[in-house]
């Protein structure tokens, strides 16, 4: 598969596969926003360092397509900013998780939502994949709000699901399915 950038017209926010020199800029981008995404990550904590993320970016362009994950920056195309992360992972024949965070002074323009849309374009069109799940902690409202704007189908409250602070945590399913597929 390509490596390449997401785009569409009139959009403002744009996605670029990961690359090794992402580190500090997405580092940046995480410290900004701690005590919002962090609530949900399990990963961002205060603690998370400019090694943890410098070391996650050369992960991210090296895995990039190789067949588990394709990990992309959120670019704003006004400022040219990494205005957050956006990817498809634990992909597999038919299906994989859809994931994105936007750093705090992006929040509420639009972000999220159109990675989200690039990611789906991109998970059914090149991909293929028949199904993409987007699994949101438990009390997550905004993450909540951007899978019902894109029109994912809420599959219900998931025990355990995931993992917030070290501790399990429920978590909400939603899926995007591929055009060809019917849902009840």
């Amino acid at each position: 598969m390509e490596k390449r950038s997401l785009r569409r017209e009139g959009f403002r926010f744009w996605l670029r596969p990961f690359e090794e020199s992402d580190g500090e800029a997405v580092f940046d981008a995480a410290i900004e926003s701690v005590q919002r995404v962090g609530a949900w990550l399990d990963w961002l904590t205060p603690s998370y360092t400019v090694s943890d993320s410098i070391g996650w970016a050369k992960n991210a362009s090296d895995d990039w397509g190789k067949g588990a994950n394709c990990e992309f920056v959120i670019i704003d195309s006004l400022d040219g900013s990494v205005s957050g992360c956006a990817g498809l992972n634990h992909i597999n024949d038919l299906f994989c998780n859809l994931g994105y965070w936007v750093r705090e002074s992006k929040v509420r323009q639009g972000a999220a939502f159109e990675a989200a849309q690039l990611l789906r374009e991109f998970g059914h069109g090149e991909l293929g994949l028949q199904r993409l799940e987007i699994v949101i902690a438990d009390g997550n409202a905004a993450s909540r709000a951007v899978a019902e704007k894109l029109g994912a189908v809420y599959e219900g409250k998931q025990r355990m699901r995931g993992r917030i602070g070290g501790r399990a945590c429920d978590a909400h399913m939603y899926a995007l399915l591929a055009a060809s597929q019917t849902h009840d």
